[in-house]
């Protein structure tokens, strides 16, 4: 990912967290609505390439706040959105690839997590 890349997903990411939209990570396990959204490192530096840590802060359907992290964030595939722009986006739905260092050598290093954003009705 390049600088313009990270921010346009923290921007979506924030906007997306401020409108109070749901959250689905089918492979985890994670449903609710998003109440937070916080990066490592905060501030994207024109070097950066990846984002170190993503937290996303959700409520769950019994009231809990949950947080979840991706490490290591390398890129980021949109496969739908509801085609409106970064700034009035209401629903998404992406790959974020993350780096993992523990997977063996035959193993591909890159994990998907499909991640599912919409509009709580």
């Amino acid at each position: 990912m390049n600088y313009k890349q990270i921010e346009n997903l923290k921007f979506a990411l924030l906007n997306l967290a401020r409108q109070g939209c749901r959250l689905n990570i089918p492979s985890h396990g994670v449903s609710g609505r998003i109440i937070g959204v916080g990066f490592k490192p905060y501030w994207t530096s024109p070097l950066d390439s990846k984002i170190e840590k993503m937290e996303i802060n959700y409520v769950d359907d019994t009231g809990n706040v949950i947080p979840f992290n991706l490490h290591n964030v390398t890129k980021y595939d949109v496969i739908s959105n509801d085609g409106t722009g970064y700034e009035s986006m209401q629903n998404a739905c992406m790959d974020i690839h993350v780096f993992s260092q523990s997977n063996g050598r035959d193993e591909e290093p890159y994990e998907k997590v499909r991640v599912e954003i919409f509009k709580d009705t």
